[in-house]
């Protein structure tokens, strides 16, 4: 017996529901990629132009708590505030 038109209706938005839920961490992880990518890109072009190098892990921890805190609902400029603080208090100045 074949499907009905509600049921065959039924069945696609479940399937369209389940396929949305399954792409939503997806689509995150690739914002957060480009979040952290962007990051790394800016704090590399102002080491560079301070003349300095990152300590080791510097770049990968502060770009890591920018998109933590992004994650959390945050202004970019309110997680870089936050994360840079947080980055000279581990890391010192540089």
């Amino acid at each position: 017996m074949p499907f009905s038109p509600i049921r065959r209706v039924i069945g696609v938005c479940m399937v369209a529901t389940a396929a949305s839920a399954l792409a939503a961490p997806a689509q995150a992880s690739m914002i957060d990629q480009i979040i952290f990518k962007k990051c790394s890109e800016a704090m590399a072009d102002d080491f560079k132009k301070a003349g300095k190098t990152p300590p080791e892990g510097m770049v990968t921890d502060t770009c890591n708590c920018v998109v933590e805190q992004m994650g959390k609902r945050q202004t970019i400029e309110q997680a870089k505030t936050f994360c840079s603080q947080q980055s000279i208090q581990k890391y010192g100045q540089s």
